[in-house]
C-alpha cells in the first residue's frame, strides 16, 4: 500500500512549524497517526516529536564554522541541503518502510530551492520511488498578502514551486488568527481572486508602461488558467484546519484504498530500574513547586506533562492493556485531566480556572481500595498505613501540579477564555471511567 506524505513549503516565518504542530494535534484528535521530519538544518527547536531531523545527518553552523568552506547562513543552508540530496539514503533509513505512512516534511524557507535548484525536485522523486504520494503545502503570511502587489509576489513563488516540483500543491494562507475582523473581510477577495479587476484597482500605482503591461500578463496567466487559489488557515478554528486537510487528503487519494487499523494507544515511557513504587503504582519523579513524596524529576519531561501530551489522543479508548507500573500514573493522571477540563469549561477567566483547579487538587478524593476509586481491579490496595499517606500525598501532588499546568495549555492568552481545542474533550471518557461520582 503507498505511504503519504505532505511536502510544507514556503518564506522563513510563513508559519511552516505552527502549521505542522496545528496538523498533528487536529489528527490526533481524529485518531489519525501523523508523523513529521524536520528538513530544515537551521532549525532551533520544535513544539512537537520529529520521526527524523536533518540536523542529525548536517548543521548549518556546523557549515558555516568550517573554514575551507567560508559560506554565509544562505550559502550554508544550500550545501546542507545538496549534501542531502546526496545522502538519501540516510533518510530512507529514517523512515523505515511501514505502510499508510502519514508524513509532515517540514522544509526550509529558501527560494532557491523551490526555483532553480534541483534539489526539492530530486527529493519528490525519490520519495515517489519509495511509493508515497506527495502532496506539495505552499504557505503564505496572510499578514503579508493584504496589498495586491505582495498577493502577486507571493502567487509566483507558489507558482514556481508548483512548476519545477510538478505534484498537486494545496496554498494557503496562514495566521488568519492574528489578523482584525477588517483585515479578514480585506483579504477575503484575495483567496479566490479576480486578478483583472485587481489589476484595475491598482493601475494608478504602476507609472511604467512595460511594468503595467508585464504585470497584467502575470495576472492574465494566473487567472486565466486558474492557477493558484488559496485556503485560509485559522489554527483556532478547527473546521477550517478540517477543510485544508481533506483538500490535501484528496489530491493524494488519501484513504481511498485504506484498511482499518485498530489504533495503539501510548504508554508511559519513564519508568526506570530504580523506580519505587506505592501499591503497584509507580513513584515518579516531578517537575514542581508542591510539596509531596515525589523524587525531584531532572529529565526535559516528567508523568504529567506525558499525559497531557498524549492526553487527546488516549482519552478515545475505552480498553487500555497495563504494560508498567508507570501506566497506571499515567492513568491516573490522564482521568484528572478529565476532571479538570469540567472544571475548566465552565471557567470565564484563567484566574477563576486556577482558584478551582486549587480547590479540586486539595479536595479530599479516593485512592487505590477505597470506596469509591473507579479503578479498584487494577491498582493493589496500600500495604500499611505509611504506604497510604504516601499515596495519598503523592496523588495530591499531582492533582496540583496537573491542574496548574492545565491553566498554562487550556486559557487563550489572547481572549482569557478556555481553547475549544480543550472544552471539546469534556464528554470523553477514558477507559470508559470517572475519578468522580455519577452526575458531577
Amino acid at each position: 500500500m503507498p505511504r503519504f506524505a505532505q511536502l510544507v513549503m514556503g518564506p522563513a516565518g510563513s508559519g511552516k512549524s505552527t502549521y505542522c504542530a496545528t496538523m498533528i494535534e487536529h489528527c490526533q484528535a481524529l485518531n489519525r497517526s501523523v508523523q513529521v521530519v524536520n528538513l530544515d538544518p537551521a532549525a532551533e527547536h520544535f513544539e512537537y516529536p520529529v520521526m527524523a531531523d536533518i540536523r542529525e545527518l548536517i548543521q548549518v553552523d556546523d557549515v558555516m564554522e568550517d573554514d575551507s568552506l567560508r559560506f554565509g547562513p544562505n550559502g550554508g543552508l544550500i550545501f546542507c541541503m545538496e549534501y542531502f540530496a546526496s545522502n538519501f539514503d540516510w533518510l530512507e533509513e529514517s523512515l523505515g518502510h511501514v505502510e499508510d505512512d502519514y508524513i509532515l516534511f517540514d522544509c526550509p524557507g529558501q527560494i532557491e530551492l523551490y526555483t532553480h535548484l534541483p534539489v526539492m525536485k530530486q527529493l519528490v522523486e525519490q520519495l515517489q520511488q519509495w511509493e508515497f504520494r506527495v502532496c506539495g503545502v505552499f504557505l503564505v503570511d496572510s499578514q503579508f498578502m493584504v496589498e495586491t502587489f505582495k498577493f502577486i509576489s507571493g502567487v509566483m513563488a507558489a507558482l514556481s514551486a508548483m512548476v519545477i516540483l510538478e505534484i498537486p500543491q494545496v496554498n494557503i494562507m496562514t495566521k488568519m488568527d492574528l489578523l482584525s475582523p477588517k483585515a479578514k473581510k480585506e483579504i477575503e477577495k484575495y483567496l479566490d481572486p479576480d486578478m483583472y479587476s485587481m489589476m484595475e484597482d491598482n493601475s494608478v500605482g504602476l507609472r511604467s508602461k512595460k511594468f503595467r503591461k508585464l504585470t497584467k500578463a502575470i495576472c492574465g496567466l494566473i487567472d486565466d488558467y486558474s492557477m493558484v487559489r488559496f485556503l485560509p488557515f485559522d489554527r483556532t478554528d478547527e473546521e477550517g484546519i478540517n477543510i485544508v486537510l481533506q483538500h490535501i487528503d484528496f489530491s493524494i487519494q488519501y484513504g481511498e484504498d485504506l484498511e482499518f487499523k485498530e489504533p495503539k494507544a501510548y504508554h508511559s515511557s519513564l519508568l526506570d530500574a530504580d523506580t519505587k513504587l506505592v501499591g503497584n503504582m509507580a513513584l515518579l519523579p516531578l517537575k514542581t513547586q508542591f510539596k509531596g513524596p515525589a523524587p525531584k524529576e531532572t529529565k526535559d519531561t516528567d508523568i504529567i506533562e506525558e499525559a497531557i501530551y498524549y492526553f487527546k489522543a488516549n482519552v478515545f479508548f475505552k480498553n487500555y492493556e497495563i504494560k508498567n507500573e508507570a501506566d497506571r500514573t499515567l492513568i491516573y493522571t490522564t482521568l484528572y485531566i478529565s476532571e479538570c477540563l469540567k472544571k475548566l469549561q465552565k471557567c470565564s477567566s484563567r484566574g477563576q480556572g486556577e482558584k478551582e483547579m486549587y480547590t479540586l487538587g486539595i479536595t479530599n478524593f479516593p485512592i487505590p481500595g477505597e470506596p469509591g476509586f473507579p479503578l479498584n481491579a487494577m491498582y493493589a490496595k496500600p500495604s500499611n498505613k505509611q504506604e497510604e499517606e504516601t499515596m495519598r500525598a503523592y496523588l495530591q501532588q499531582i492533582r496540583q501540579e496537573t491542574g496548574l499546568r492545565l491553566c498554562d495549555r487550556v486559557f487563550d492568552p489572547q481572549t482569557d477564555k478556555p481553547s475549544k481545542w480543550w472544552v471539546c474533550f469534556v464528554k470523553k471518557q477514558f477507559m470508559n471511567k470517572s475519578l468522580s461520582a455519577p452526575g458531577q
